[in-house]
């Protein structure tokens, strides 16, 4: 009897002990193989204070123009901007680490959108303005669509996603960040804002 129950428990031991590395090995395939559980991961360590911009006096040095097309076909370039801080993110709809991040770009962008002289760019790397639009409307997002219209320089973009560049008035990057970050904070709003004030 007592042997009965001593295999009874190493059964459920084994058992137990398979369903989770089994549960485990699952959340680890899902996290590998789809985007949105992916994002989900970040987003919420995100709100948790994981993935703030780093701000640094970084050395500013000369943006390099770049031509954009946005969903109505009007083109626009970076020397053209000269005089507005230019907020400039290349993304993509299949990337997690982007589609994590969009939610605080997006409320960024709401609270800075009176500023005529802050302007966003976000670039869809694929070039399939279609697919973000249709992607941006789905999640509710207001943000200002663009695709490269001439090749980009690896000055602006070294082909990491997401990339997030901040071009002061002068023309000069003044901040970049490559990978995910957190950018509705008020550190960051008010990094902006102090740089539409030069």
């Amino acid at each position: 009897m007592e042997e009965t129950t001593s295999q009874s428990k190493n059964l459920w031991q084994y058992v137990k002990s398979n369903f989770i590395n089994g549960l485990f090995i699952i959340v680890i395939l899902v996290l590998i193989f789809n985007p949105n559980a992916k994002a989900f991961l970040i987003k919420g360590l995100m709100q948790v204070g994981f993935f703030r911009p780093a701000i640094s006096n970084e050395n500013e040095t000369a943006a390099p123009d770049a031509i954009f097309t946005n969903t109505l076909g009007k083109t626009v370039s970076l020397s053209s901007l000269k005089g507005k801080v230019i907020f400039l993110n290349f993304w993509a709809t299949w990337c997690p680490p982007c589609i994590a991040e969009m939610p605080g770009i997006n409320e960024l962008y709401k609270t800075l959108l009176k500023q005529e002289d802050i302007a966003f760019i976000m670039v869809d790397v694929d070039g399939d303005l279609n697919t973000s639009q249709a992607f941006m409307k789905a999640h509710n997002y207001d943000l200002p669509l663009y695709a490269a219209a001439s090749g980009t320089s690896s000055g602006l973009f070294t082909g990491t996603l997401p990339s997030t560049i901040i071009i002061n008035k002068k023309g000069n990057i003044v901040f970049r960040e490559t990978g995910a970050a957190n950018y509705n904070t008020k550190q960051f709003k008010d990094f902006v804002k102090n740089l539409s004030a030069e």
